[in-house]
């Protein structure tokens, strides 16, 4: 699996919503619905969507909430992941996001990533879309991190 090698285009995600967000996926991969919004006390919504196309699976959970900063969400997200965590290792950091391993309950090791997309009335967390039969390699987890992490 080479990202360099898969053609991707930006992809317009919640087209249907005021406040749609932009996400580099490969070219003809498909959106399809995920969680259903679930209000959250009244103070903001959740819900997601996925994009899949063979070898590539992420989820994007939004979250209506305004006025965040990226760096803020990005900081959070990384001290839920250690919290939850049994093992944590950080492979890589970016402004937007990160890469990163954990060893899950059986011992097996699992490799994701976190991105965040910030709009106006509401962010976005890019992961991958979570396996019904198992772990998520460093090889699986990187492919699809390059591909959303390209510059076009």
């Amino acid at each position: 699996m080479d990202a360099e090698k898969i053609e991707v285009h930006k992809f317009l995600l919640d087209s249907e919503s005021k406040d749609s967000i932009e996400i580099v996926v490969p070219k003809g991969a498909v959106e399809f619905p995920g969680a259903q919004p679930e209000d959250m006390l009244g103070l903001y919504t959740i819900y997601s969507k996925k994009v899949r196309l063979e070898d590539f699976a992420i989820e994007v959970e939004f979250i209506t909430l305004s006025g965040v900063e990226q760096d803020d969400i990005v900081q959070e997200k990384l001290e839920e992941i250690k919290i939850e965590s049994e093992s944590f290792r950080l492979i890589k950091q970016q402004s937007d996001g990160f890469f990163f391993e954990s060893k899950e309950i059986n011992g097996d090791l699992n490799y994701s990533f976190i991105k965040i997309i910030v709009a106006k009335t509401k962010y976005a967390v890019v992961f991958p879309e979570p396996k019904p039969d198992g772990n998520t390699s460093m090889e699986e987890a990187k492919f699809m991190y390059d591909i959303i992490n390209k510059q076009i």
